[in-house]
């Protein structure tokens, strides 16, 4: 099949490129970025396979034009609130098959109201498909069927690992865009599903988590795509929750700055910059982290008439940086689409349409030493 990766040329994009050029169900690639230089450089580097094209998505013709000749459209261009629901539009339009690397809850929303017209246009489209949201929801997959019932299911993944040290000279501290996407998201309410419905909360509330065979350590909650979609899927489900777990000190310190944004005190971006040079955020002086997967699911419920909890991880994380755990997956799912191995129609969250077990199987060649571990990490024990 024929796949366009839009955003092609940045971070994320250009590891989308490198594992999809590579598999042979897919028979052409587009490169597509606003910086075409950019785009036509990881085209040649690529192969004859593949090509780059100068694209700017806000030029709804030019979009439009780009895809008409593509069978997959790939979206790695953030942020999603801007251009998650413009470019799924377009790709249904065209009767384009789409997935993204979508980690927002809002317009994770506005995505999934498409549904009926994907399923009118024969379309599958695939939001949120990376490490969190992405594997984090096929690991809740697993984990709800591990249990007869289940009255909680939650996705957790380590959060602060990505933070860059602060520099000596505060004047140097330069924009984050990751770090002012998350502090905006910590200072806005966030929907989670509790009792059984849709609810508005707060993120950094402090739950614990009682991971089987490691222990109980404190995690706090996040905005994220998770909770919205797995209550489609299964909604005898009464909470499910994104959950982050990280050293106290990181907590503590992005609840400051985010208090200083309500107040009106801090932009979003100087409160950036401020949660960089915040004392006692990062390392051993920040207090102990959990020696919990990076990314996991975990659920309570009962198994034979018992309670229990469980735990799923996987042993196949994709070597790398965060491009590589987040595109890798994408990139699977993309062929899984090429190959006709998901073949139902409408949006969905990755859960609603993806098999874990033939996806987690796939991640094995990216997980070097770990590939002869078996797919799947399965804890679970009397609750």
């Amino acid at each position: 099949m024929r796949l366009i990766i839009i955003g092609g040329a940045g971070d994320m994009g250009r590891v989308a490129c490198r594992t999809t050029v590579a598999d042979p169900a897919i028979t052409s690639l587009t490169v597509a970025d606003r910086d075409g230089a950019r785009a036509a450089a990881v085209a040649e580097e690529l192969g004859a396979k593949a090509r780059g094209i100068e694209l700017d998505i806000t030029d709804q013709n030019a979009l439009r034009a780009a895809i008409a000749d593509a069978d997959i459209v790939l979206n790695t261009v953030g942020p999603f609130y801007l251009y998650g629901r413009p470019v799924l539009e377009a790709a249904l339009d065209a009767g384009k098959h789409y997935t993204d690397i979508a980690d927002d809850w809002e317009p994770t929303m506005e995505m999934l109201e498409l549904d009926e017209v994907a399923r009118a246009k024969g379309v599958t489209a695939i939001i949120g498909m990376g490490a969190s949201p992405g594997m984090s929801n096929l690991l809740a997959a697993v984990a709800y069927r591990q249990l007869d019932e289940v009255g909680k299911l939650y996705t957790v993944w380590r959060g602060g690992s990505g933070i860059p040290k602060a520099p000596s000279n505060p004047d140097e501290v330069k924009p984050a865009a990751a770090i002012e996407h998350w502090i905006h998201n910590l200072a806005e309410p966030i929907l989670v599903w509790r009792d059984g419905v849709f609810q508005d909360s707060e993120a950094l509330e402090e739950l614990v988590v009682d991971y089987p065979g490691i222990g109980a350590a404190p995690v706090w909650t996040c905005g994220h795509p998770e909770p919205i979609t797995l209550p489609r899927y299964f909604p005898d489900v009464k909470e499910s929750l994104n959950l982050m777990f990280a050293r106290p000190g990181l907590i503590a310190a992005a609840r400051a700055v985010r208090d200083r944004v309500r107040s009106g005190e801090l932009t979003v971006p100087d409160a950036s910059k401020a949660f960089i040079l915040e004392p006692g955020r990062r390392g051993p002086e920040a207090g102990p982290v959990p020696e919990f997967p990076g990314v996991f699911a975990y659920a309570e419920g009962t198994k034979a008439g018992r309670p229990a909890r469980v735990a799923v991880s996987t042993n196949h994380m994709p070597e790398g940086e965060m491009g590589e755990a987040t595109c890798v997956p994408t990139a699977i799912a993309v062929g899984m689409l090429a190959r006709g191995e998901i073949s139902a129609t409408g949006v969905f969250g990755p859960e609603g349409c993806v098999d874990p077990l033939v996806f987690f199987d796939r991640l094995g060649p990216f997980a070097g030493d770990r590939a002869s571990l078996a797919p799947l990490d399965i804890r679970m024990e009397a609750a």
